[in-house]
Parts: C-alpha cells; structure tokens; sequence
C-alpha cells in the first residue's frame, strides 16, 4: 500500500475515534436521550432509574408513585374495578382506565388518557398537576438539551433552576438552563379560545348531535354521501310535504340508519293555541308513518314555545329538540363550518343545525373531518326521547 494511502486511512480513523470520543462525553456528561430529572418540592425523584419520565407525542408522563411523596396527596386504586382516583386536599381526578376518560370533584368528565409502564399507572403530569392545582415547573437546557421538571404543592423554598444546578451539575452548568414553563398553580381556564382550533386532549367530553332539515331535497344524497364517508349518523327533521313527492330519499335515510324527527313551521303560518299546534303534528306524523311506517315523537319548529303548547307536546308524548349551534348557508363553506366548529368547542352539548343547501354537504365534511380528529373528546349521537333530560342538562 502506498505510503499516501496509508496516510489518508490513519487520517479519517483519528477523525472517527475524535467524534465517538466526543459523542461518549457528551452522553455521559450532558445526559443526551436521556429522561428528564423529576424532583417533588425541594427533592429529587430517587426512583428515576427504574420509574422515570416517559414522553408521549411531547406530553409527559409520571408515575403515580411519584405525585403520592407530596404530602397532601393520595392516590387509591381499584384493580377489579380498572379505576383509579387522585385527592389533593378537596380535589381530585378520577380515572377510568378502560375508557380513557376522568371525572372530578364537579362531576365533570374529560379525556385523559393514561398509561402503563415499569408495571406502573403513569399519568400527564402537566394536566394533573392543573386539575388538582399544583405547582409545575419546566427547565431546559438549551446546550446539553437536558430537561427537569418539578411538581409542588406550595413548600418549595429553593428554586428548580438552583435545584437542577446543584444535583445535576454535569447536565445543568451554572448558568446554562433557563426556564420554559411558567409555575402553574391556578385552576384549568375553561373558556375556550376565539379562534378555530383542535380541542386538546384533556377537553372535556363534546356530545354532538348532527341535525338537517328540509330533508328530502335534491341535496339529501350528497349529505347522506358525506355521513357514510365518515361512518356517523344524523337526525333528519323531515319536511312531510317534501317526503311526499321524495319517498324513495325518506327510505334512503332511514336504510342508512339515521333518524328521522318532525320539523313543521305551522305556528308560522298562525297556528299558536296548543290544540292546533298538537292537530298539525299529529297529521304530519301519520304521513310520515305512511311512508316510513313508524311515527316519531321529536319534534322541531320556528319561533317561541308557550308554556300551554310546551304541556300540551308533553302530555301527548312529545320531546321538543332545538338546536344551539345554527350553521349558516349565506357565508362559504370554510365560514360555515368555522362556525360549527366553534360551536362544538364552547358547548360540551353541541346540536347542530344543518340546512339542505347546495353548501351543506361541503361544510358537513369539514366539520366531520374535525370530529373524526377528535373523536376522544367528541362522542357523536343521534336524537331520541330517552336523551331529552341528557340534552337539558
């Protein structure tokens, strides 16, 4: 081998032992992939070899061992039951495990979906530490990329940057840490933001019910394409005259396993006493039981109830179904589901209200398709009576 050769060869090993002898130093002296350090009040986590944080698409987790070395907080499990439940001081978080969803002390349920590793519950440190208002700090250092993180109930006397340089000098050197997360310690905000976006997980459970009226139209099919595509189902308000000249759509409905419900406008048209009100449904109802044979007991109409027609429907075995959220049919589609979208995010009981347009199956499948990316916090139902003291809630 030629003397040049030999150099080059000798030349690139030295540069290869350099950079591995690099790469070893770095790891060992900065911690790089390791797990963040976990320290409680003042102290650190001294299991953290054999129980330390795991990271789920940026999201930390803990495990419930760890939260129980605060001194106000407990932690009881009940195996048979695949349940477990939280306290600090008057708050808690109960988890159910086979559903992914929590309950606390308001009654009020949320997504929260939880975990096992090292043979052990881990929970989403951040958002319990919210729920059951404890402190929660995040320190990064930008150099070595090492991560702490701290959870307290209210007697730290040291900060967790002079906490995070006196433990762990080799991965946070005085000086080179800074901190990326603001202490939390107040209650979860619950208004929800101005702008359309994703709820995030910890959202607390969105029913939704997708009503459209004016069924069957020559826009039905396309609807009916849109809610197959994303396999959920709707409560049509069936305008009677318009299933009489439609038969076949009213059948296509029902065979695609939606519901059909009574939509009429006849308090419109000057029918305000309770008994002509009453006369009006019952007659649409035995159309609609002509052509579909069975009746339905939703009803839907225009402008304000009376308390007499309110009795009236409800000893006659009536359920009035409003809607809360009104998808608009004047605006473009992108508006238009904004608005339903929104809807949803504010109302943890969202009924949407569709218009058959040449518009409604576009908006339907931006909306769906927002649903379907939420479907942990957004569970889709259809209408029927055993639901109206849910719905009133």
């Amino acid at each position: 081998m030629k003397a040049r050769h030999v150099k080059i060869i000798s030349a690139l090993i030295c540069i290869a032992v350099i950079f591995t002898v690099i790469a070893v130093t770095r790891t060992e002296l900065h911690g790089a992939g390791s797990a963040p350090v976990l320290f409680y009040n003042d102290r650190s986590w001294t299991l953290s070899t054999r129980l330390p944080v795991e990271q789920v698409h940026s999201v930390y987790y803990v495990p419930i061992s760890f939260l129980v070395q605060l001194p106000d907080v407990d932690v009881r499990m009940n195996e048979s039951l695949k349940t477990f439940i939280i306290t600090h001081g008057d708050l808690y978080l109960s988890f159910d495990i086979t559903t992914d969803f929590a309950a606390n002390q308001d009654k009020e349920r949320m997504y929260l979906k939880t975990a096992e590793y090292h043979s052990e519950r881990y929970v989403p440190v951040r958002t319990v530490c919210v729920c059951l208002n404890l402190g929660y700090e995040e320190l990064v250092n930008p150099i070595t990329g090492a991560v702490a993180i701290r959870v307290t109930d209210g007697n730290e006397e040291s900060t967790l940057k002079a906490l995070a340089e006196h433990k762990y000098p080799s991965l946070f050197p005085e000086g080179t840490a800074r901190d990326t997360t603001p202490q939390v310690t107040a209650p979860p905000v619950t208004s929800a933001p101005p702008v359309t976006s994703a709820p995030k997980p910890v959202l607390s459970e969105r029913t939704v019910y997708i009503t459209v009226e004016g069924a069957p139209s020559a826009y039905t099919s396309d609807i009916l394409s849109v809610l197959s595509e994303y396999g959920y189902k709707a409560t049509f308000f069936i305008n009677v005259e318009s299933a009489a000249v439609n038969a076949a759509l009213l059948s296509k409905i029902a065979a695609y396993g939606h519901e059909t419900a009574l939509y009429t406008s006849g308090r419109d048209a000057g029918l305000t006493d309770a008994a002509s009100v009453i006369a009006d449904i019952e007659s649409e109802n035995e159309l609609l039981a002509r052509l579909t044979k069975q009746k339905s007991h939703i009803w839907r109409g225009g402008g304000k109830l009376t308390d007499e027609v309110r009795t009236a429907l409800n000893e006659h075995g009536y359920v009035v179904w409003d809607y809360n959220i009104d998808v608009p049919t004047n605006v473009n589609t992108k508006k238009a589901a904004d608005t339903a979208i929104n809807g949803i995010w504010n109302n943890k009981t969202a009924t949407l209200r569709f218009v058959e347009s040449e518009t409604a199956a576009d908006t339907l499948r931006l909306v769906l398709e927002f649903i379907k990316k939420n479907s942990e916090a957004c569970e889709v139902r259809t209408i029927s009576p055993a639901l109206h003291e849910y719905y009133n809630e």
